[in-house]
């Protein structure tokens, strides 16, 4: 590639050119851009050259994000309309009939119909909330008390897993959307729990640390489970792509946006000695924090 740039530049003179590429890195196609500029000195003479590397991965990834967004809010548009008339047909039928019908396959048939037709209304339900998430709304309010409340349904449905939260005390007050960090915790530790093997030996850590010096505040949930592959790890936010064999793929895809939006980061890991840790980061802006 570098001798087919400067082949191009010297055949038409050009003092910088420019190539997107892909490299292949464990196993990942990471995409690039090589830029080939001639350095000059102060009177023009050429004394070199200079190559950057400038990694796309961001920029592919935000359209690609951009794209799928379009394509949630024509996919939910159009199915969710004709669902709601499947049902209620399919409910008359059995109301009309059921005492007609003796035969089994039609209670079958029918009560087929209107649970699938819930499934489908949930799935384009995600895709809505994919497509037009609601705009944040940041109150003052303790962070550390959100993930408390988050664990609290899950402590009661799930008593042989064990809960493991470290809090930092040091946290001030800060504002952010309370309604949408609570989804974006109930979305991780419910992911955690599916990941363990059986509940009995299930292990979920919550921890939250604050940074005074940087002002950031960290938040991980790891878990003890099968873990992920690192091959997967980078598309595992990534609208629909998922892990599981009846996800949606729209779930952490949703948890980065909210993270995004609050002006954050959210990464994947390998926990040890086994399992997976979500890293989430975000600054606190000092007009927040009380």
């Amino acid at each position: 590639i570098f001798s087919e740039l400067l082949k191009n530049m010297a055949m038409f003179k050009m003092e910088s050119i420019q190539k997107e590429f892909q490299i292949k890195l464990h196993g990942n196609v990471i995409p690039l851009m090589m830029n080939l500029s001639i350095l000059k000195d102060d009177e023009g003479h050429d004394i070199g050259k200079v190559l950057v590397f400038d990694d796309m991965t961001p920029i592919v990834n935000a359209q690609r994000a951009q794209a799928w967004t379009e394509v949630a809010r024509r996919i939910a548009h159009e199915i969710k309309n004709p669902l709601t008339p499947i049902k209620l047909s399919a409910e008359r039928l059995q109301r009309k009939f059921d005492s007609q019908i003796s035969d089994p396959a039609f209670k079958e048939c029918t009560t087929m119909i209107v649970s699938q037709v819930d499934q489908m209304k949930k799935l384009v339900n995600e895709f809505s909330q994919f497509a037009r998430l609601p705009q944040r709304k940041p109150e003052l309010g303790s962070l550390n008390k959100v993930l408390q409340d988050s664990l609290k349904m899950f402590k009661s449905a799930h008593s042989q897993v064990k809960f493991i939260e470290k809090y930092d005390e040091t946290l001030p007050e800060f504002s952010f959307d309370h309604e949408q960090m609570q989804r974006v915790i109930v979305n991780l530790v419910d992911n955690s729990i599916a990941a363990l093997k059986n509940d009995i030996d299930g292990e979920v850590d919550i921890e939250s640390d604050y940074n005074k010096d940087l002002k950031i505040v960290k938040v991980s949930v790891a878990d003890n489970g099968a873990g992920i592959p690192v091959a997967q790890m980078v598309r595992i936010f990534e609208p629909y792509f998922s892990t599981k064999e009846t996800g949606t793929g729209l779930g952490l895809a949703i948890v980065k946006r909210i993270i995004e939006d609050h002006g954050g980061y959210i990464r994947v890991t390998q926990n040890q000695p086994q399992g997976t840790k979500m890293i989430i980061e975000m600054p606190i802006h000092s007009e927040t924090v009380s």
